[in-house]
């Protein structure tokens, strides 16, 4: 692992503190959703009547921590415990919260719940995509149950972490997905974050009353990981893996001075190039963790039909005698239409869009480094 990449991204981090928990980005919601969920959850005296008071009542503080404006899966819980109240309880308080601090069980147990929970959604809104769960939102529910064991996962954050800082391990996706070593680089970030006192005490003394003091650090870990992502704090960090650029040698017949003005525009350019790379990165995050499958399509030519896999925004879906693929985009009119198809569409087709300017600019930043 690379020691020195992570110990610069963690100064990074503390340069920007003041304006992480501050109202610029204000992270430290964070903090409070697990205060508000661990005083409902945990505490007799609320006097909840039923799991379904209790959990509304817990899940108040997640906000853009697990819910946004295209996925609702805490609401999708309190949707489906009013169909099912009995199945909702046990996936919870049997399958995903049973007791263990084996990280191999925990995987399966969160795969369970998962898989459980996907087949109750689509026996009542097949058509739903927004109540879905992944191991993002899920992991969310792990932690805040047991904070100082689990960890908050979210694929593209690790996986860029992973990469600044070779890790050395592959935290995998889909069925290759490792949470043993998510866990092992989480707690290599844990360690390293105990060399910094001074975020620690900087941390600590902007935590209210209204947060949960995270003494394990496991959140504050996750905080790290998610905002080197989210605010760019990875430009200008070499990737350890990628190596050196190798330039071409500049011509006898041009001056110094005009190389020089050259290399500056050319390093400028990239610069340039790399943070748009950067902001159109992240901003497409949030389209690799949609997961259709499951949902349930219509369409004109071959009825009602399921998606049964996908590559982001190309879906196959299974009808009664066929399986078809499509490419979710306004430009492609010939698929079938899903119960909320405007939002679903629009969103991969700014995927799509955002996508080709990404190709575009990677071909630029070769060519420049030629």
């Amino acid at each position: 692992m690379n020691y020195d990449n992570l110990h610069e991204l963690i100064n990074r981090y503390e340069s920007k503190i003041d304006l992480l928990y501050g109202t610029e980005h204000y992270e430290l919601f964070k903090w409070e959703a697990f205060k508000t969920w661990r005083d409902a959850w945990f505490e007799p005296s609320q006097g909840f009547s039923s799991f379904g008071e209790k959990f509304s009542a817990a899940r108040k503080g997640l906000g853009w921590f697990m819910d946004n404006s295209r996925m609702h899966p805490s609401t999708g819980v309190v949707k489906l415990w009013e169909k099912e109240p009995e199945t909702v309880e046990r996936l919870f308080n049997e399958v995903l919260f049973a007791e263990t601090r084996d990280v191999n069980q925990l995987q399966n147990q969160m795969d369970a719940f998962i898989e459980e929970y996907e087949h109750l959604r689509q026996r009542h809104f097949p058509g739903n995509w927004s109540y879905k769960h992944d191991r993002h939102s899920v992991s969310i529910f792990l932690a805040m149950n047991d904070p100082d064991f689990n960890y908050v996962f979210k694929s593209s954050e690790a996986h860029a972490m992973a990469k600044y800082t070779d890790f050395g391990l592959t935290i995998g996706a889909g069925g290759s997905f490792s949470l043993e070593n998510y866990y092992r680089l989480c707690d290599e970030i844990v360690r390293a974050l105990k060399e910094h006192p001074t975020l620690l005490e900087k941390h600590f003394d902007k935590l209210t009353d209204k947060c949960y003091r995270d003494e394990s650090l496991h959140l504050l870990a996750f905080d790290l990981i998610y905002c080197c992502n989210t605010y760019g704090y990875y430009r200008g960090l070499v990737a350890p893996v990628t190596g050196k650029t190798i330039r071409k040698t500049v011509k006898n017949e041009i001056t110094p001075e005009q190389a020089a003005k050259a290399e500056a525009e050319r390093e400028a350019r990239i610069q340039d190039l790399e943070q748009e790379l950067s902001e159109l990165e992240q901003s497409i995050s949030d389209y690799v963790d949609i997961s259709l499958i499951g949902v349930q399509v219509t369409s004109g030519k071959y009825g009602i039909g399921t998606v049964v896999s996908q590559d982001i925004n190309r879906v196959t879906v299974r009808f009664t005698d066929i399986e078809k693929s499509f490419i979710l985009d306004k430009k492609y009119t010939a698929r079938p239409r899903f119960e909320n198809d405007d939002e679903i569409v629009s969103t991969f087709t700014e995927y799509g869009r955002v996508q080709e300017r990404i190709k575009a600019i990677q071909k630029e930043i070769k060519l420049l480094n030629v």
